[in-house]
């Protein structure tokens, strides 16, 4: 497999060196595993990487793929788009253009940076996704797509998120990438039939923490989460408390946003 590269790079080794030296001052707390998850962790954890596979002309947008792969450089390169070229992508359908987004993301990034995992996660609500860690970065004409085409996008989510019973990490990323807070009542809808995925609570959090709302910024959730002794890895642990303030606030948030 090649090695993957961005301008992100420099921002990975950033998040890696604060995280070394915040981790125990920001939590409070040592039991983690460094460089891969303990074992009875590690289901968890590949539930939260993985990612959706949209159905639309997937083999058709596998072949595109495969031929730019072909084309790449032997070694890594930083800051580099393997996009497939825009004669191809200017031809793709809505629902092809949302099957390459979704499983391609066009900015290749080595990432080298040591991990940290937290001991019992499915007892956690992280503040961040870990689309970070994947070493591929959505590209600006990707990201543009997603924006001009939110309603559209969304609706592909809702409706295959539904179909499948799995909202995959790329999935909740597209969403705080197009700062989608009209999918808050999906959102809520879906967490509350599929508990174990807390990172849909994370994406909620995110999306108020996108909104600067000032009730939020003051809140302890926030100072845990998103404080100055915070990092990416920073977490509270799950309760029904912090589940019910997550969901009432955001769903205040929702709210507002549609009187506005």
């Amino acid at each position: 497999m090649r090695k993957k590269a961005s301008s992100a790079v420099g921002f990975l080794v950033f998040l890696y060196l604060g995280l070394v030296g915040t981790v125990v001052s920001a939590q409070e707390n040592t039991d983690v595993a460094w460089g891969d998850p303990r074992p009875q962790d590690s289901s968890y954890y590949a539930f939260r990487e993985k990612n959706s596979i949209p159905p639309f002309s997937t083999k058709k947008i596998q072949f595109l793929i495969d031929k730019r792969l072909k084309t790449l450089p032997d070694e890594a390169l930083t800051d580099y788009d393997a996009g497939i070229p825009a004669r191809d992508f200017n031809t793709l359908t809505a629902e092809e253009k949302f099957t390459y987004t979704m499983i391609y993301p066009e900015i290749f990034s080595q990432a080298c940076a040591e991990r940290m995992f937290v001991n019992d996660p499915q007892k956690k609500i992280f503040g961040q996704l870990l689309f970070v860690y994947n070493g591929v970065f959505w590209s600006e004409r990707q990201i543009s797509y997603m924006k001009k085409n939110k309603a559209q996008v969304l609706t592909f989510i809702r409706e295959l998120s539904g179909k499948t019973n799995e909202m995959g990490l790329n999935y909740k990323s597209a969403i705080l990438e197009m700062n989608a807070w009209e999918s808050i009542p999906f959102l809520i809808d879906f967490y509350q039939n599929n508990r174990r995925d807390k990172d849909i609570l994370t994406t909620l959090l995110l999306l108020l923490k996108k909104g600067e709302l000032s009730d939020f910024k003051q809140s302890k959730i926030y100072h845990k989460l998103y404080g100055p002794d915070t990092n990416y890895e920073s977490w509270m642990d799950f309760s029904e408390a912090n589940e019910q303030y997550i969901i009432e606030t955001a769903q205040a948030y929702y709210n507002k946003r549609q009187g506005e």
